[in-house]
This record gives C-alpha cells, structure tokens and sequence, in this order.
C-alpha cells in the first residue's frame, strides 16, 4: 500500500481576505435594506438610498479596520511602556581598572623567556620542524614544536614522592602529562621567586595569593586536581604562608575576559597555563580523526606544547614596591563571531578594527600609539589572513616581522598557553619599546579578544 500525505491547507493572501470582507459587508447590508423596503409601504429617497447603501457598509469597514489598528497598538505601546523604564535603570557598568603585570614567565620550544622568544621570532626561528621522534601513519615525521625544558628525571622523582605522600600513588600520568607538568613547575617557580623578590616579608604574610592553574581540557578530574595541588606546594615551597595561598579550579572553557577578571583588587594572582601534545598517542588520534597537519592537511594541528604565566596585582599594589617593572594590563573587550572563523569565507577585519578601538578607548590611548601586536594567532590561512588584513587596515605603519609577534605559530597546538604566551610577549614589548601593545586573541573559532598592555605608568605615590 502507498500512503497519501495530506498538505495542510494554505492560508489566504491578505487582498483576497480583504475582498471578501468587504463582499460580505455589502450583501449583508444591501440585502437587509432590500428586504426592509420590499416590507415597507414607502419607497426610498435618493439621500436614505445613497446612506444605506454606500455609507452604512463604508461605516462599517472603517470601524472594523480602525479597531483592529487599535487592538494590535495596545500590547505594543504596553511593551514599550514595561521596557524603557528597565533599559533607563541598568545604567553601563564602569570599566574595570587596569592590572599590573609584575612579572611573566615562558617555557616555550624556542625560548624560556620573552626575551628569548621575541629574539627568535625576529630571526625567524619560531617556527616548528619535523620531530624526531613522532610520525605519521604512513611511518614519516610529523612537524611538531618539541622543547628541550619538557623533561626533568629528577623532578619526575619528587613529583612521585609527592603524590605517594599525599594519597595519589595509583594516579596514571601518562608522557604527554609529565611534560606538561615539567614546564608548568618550572613556570611556577620562577613567578613564586618574582612574587618573593618583590614583595617584602610582611607585606607577604599579609597578602593573599590566587593561583589560577588552566590545564589541558582532556585531563581528568584527578589528574587536574593533582596538578593543582602541586602547583601550589610549589608556591609554598618558595615561602608563601599556606593560609593565605588559595588555588582556585578554574573552568574547562574559560575565556580570557573571565580569567584575567577573576583577580581581586587585594592580593596577587598567579596565572599558569601549560599543555602538551608532544606524544604519539595524540598524533594518532588526530590522524585517525583527520586533524592532523601534514602536506595534504595544511591547516590540520601541529602537536606542541609549552607553558606560559602571568603574576597579577593592582596598580596601588605595585606601585608600593620599590623599583618595580610592570605593565599595565587593561580591561579585555571581546566579541562574537557570526561565522566560525573556519568557515568564512573571508576575514572580519571591520570587526577585528571596531574591537580594537574599543580595546583602546577602555585604555585611553588612540590606536595609532599602539607599537606592538602580540597575538595567540597560528599557521591556520583563516586566522593568519585575518590577523593581517586587520593589522594592514587599522595599523598599517606595523612591521609584519618585527612587530607582530604569533605565539601560536611558534608553539604549535597546546591548548590556552598561546593566550597567555601572547600576553607575556606584550608586556615586555610594551616595557621594551616603552609604548603600548595590542594583545589579540582570534584563535577560538567563534571568540575574538583584545586588550592594550601598557608600559611602566608615572610613579603612583600611595595616599
């Protein structure tokens, strides 16, 4: 048997539902008349003919189309009338005050330190290169971004002490795992000796520090628990008081605007991040998936992995600390994309532009005074593209090699370490050129962040 499927029926065009009302209005009206003369004993006049026939259904049609105007005004004007006093009493936010960055800290496969990896950049060394170890399916070499930092026999051994003297024998921590966990110590214990060197002994028994770990999304809850932990026996090892030390679990999927916001006027916080890719069970998961970069994927990932940290305090803070070398870190502006940035078809630069100018009004600077862009952008066309159509429009007197600094190009695939290695790399162009930087963030398919990074204000003189 063969089924029928039964369209439902269409609605009428609105000329014809006009038409037909209007029809209807006169038979009714024509009619009734007609059959009150034909009971009556008088003939109509010419005036009672012309006002029964013409006016009353006239009359009539007004009337229906005037109050159906009125019926549909009624719940508009309510609707506005509810919503102007809410839109009157949520007046805008104030802009959020800038942070000092006291200090940052790079593990990175072509520099342990800004310095060294804007030295490489300007040589055109950052780049990666065909790994040593890691290959294909196909039995050849993937390009990968390997650093020489990542392995520590010596600290692997304390780390496993550790663990056993804290009840996490049995926890599995695989090579990509140590890796990570290895520039991330080293990371953390060069701010925690900045943190120390910087801030007298009392002023350090009585000031909080927040430890913001982000690690890699594909790590278990134990595994990041762990780490977490560890980190902040780190910290503590270098003589911060453990009451007033606090880590704080920090989303899978948190943006830049919420990390960098989660700092508090009082205290100093130390943002980490670190990650690493550098392992043949991920290049075989991104081959088996078709992520994997190599010469018919050109915008597949590329393996990599790094660590990047910043240590945050307020402005009044670090201006009571003597001789101190910092930037100004100001608020974060971000946007939304319409398209995924990996199916565009070409590049916003008008949004990148009106972003950035939004990034340097809530700093106070005119975007022409902007020296430096130090972006998390990678080797993808889409993102490169965009990063440079943007930079040829809105600041066209940059460097493509000297002034735009791509820590994702350099470090390859490792999760959020590009975005703080971005950052890292501003403020010490910023202090470097003495003239404020542009962090830009345009790695996430559908989010794009800026931010200015200020160099070393005029002495702050507290009250």
């Amino acid at each position: 048997m063969t089924s029928t499927t039964v369209s439902p029926p269409r609605p009428l065009p609105g000329w014809l539902k006009t038409t037909l009302l209007a029809a209807g209005i006169l038979a009714l009206c024509w009619g009734a008349a007609i059959a009150y003369w034909r009971a009556a004993e008088n003939a109509p006049g010419t005036g009672e003919l012309a006002l029964v026939l013409l006016g009353t259904p006239l009359a009539l049609l007004l009337a229906f189309w005037g109050g159906k105007k009125l019926m549909q005004a009624r719940p508009a004007a309510a609707a506005a009338a509810g919503t102007a006093p809410a839109r009157q009493a949520a007046p805008a936010a104030p802009p959020a005050p800038p942070l000092a960055i006291l200090a940052a800290a790079l593990r990175a496969p072509h520099g342990d330190s800004p310095e060294e990896l804007t030295g490489a950049m300007a040589d055109g060394k950052a780049r990666p290169d065909l790994d040593p170890e890691l290959v294909d399916d196909d039995g050849f070499p993937v390009t990968s971004a390997r650093s020489e930092a990542a392995v520590d026999e010596a600290l692997q051994e304390e780390v496993r002490e550790w663990l056993t003297l804290n009840g996490m024998a049995e926890l599995h921590l695989g090579e990509a795992h140590w890796r990570a966990l290895t520039l991330g110590t080293a990371v953390v214990r060069e701010l925690a000796h900045e943190a120390m060197l910087a801030l007298s002994a009392d002023v350090v028994q009585a000031m909080q520090l927040r430890l913001l770990p982000l690690l890699p999304a594909g790590w278990t809850v134990e595994q990041r628990h762990a780490a977490g932990l560890w980190f902040k026996h780190t910290v503590a090892q270098f003589g911060w008081p453990l009451e007033h030390l606090t880590r704080i679990d920090v989303p899978r999927d948190a943006g830049p605007a919420l990390v960098l916001g989660a700092h508090e006027t009082q205290g100093v916080t130390l943002v980490l991040a670190c990650d690493s890719c550098i392992d043949q069970e991920t290049v075989d998961a991104w081959s088996s998936n078709g992520t994997l970069h190599g010469a018919t994927r050109a915008q597949g990932q590329i393996p990599g992995e790094a660590a990047a940290g910043l240590l945050l305090t307020s402005l009044e803070t670090a201006g009571k600390i003597d001789g101190a070398l910092f930037g100004q870190l100001y608020p974060v502006m971000d946007t939304r994309r319409e398209l995924s940035a990996d199916s565009a078809k070409r590049p916003e630069t008008k949004r990148m532009a009106e972003l950035a100018e939004r990034a340097a009004q809530a700093a106070g600077i005119p975007l022409p005074d902007v020296a430096t862009i130090a972006a998390d952008t990678d080797h993808r066309s889409s993102r490169t593209l965009e990063l440079m159509s943007f930079t040829s429009s809105a600041l066209p007197e940059l460097d493509a090699t000297g002034d735009i600094l791509c820590s994702g190009v350099a470090l390859g695939n490792c999760g959020a370490v590009p975005l703080l290695c971005a950052l890292a790399l501003a403020r010490h162009a910023a202090l470097a050129k003495n003239a404020p930087a542009l962090f830009v963030s345009n790695d996430d398919p559908f989010t794009c962040c800026m931010a200015v990074v200020g160099p070393l204000p005029a002495p702050i003189h507290p009250a």
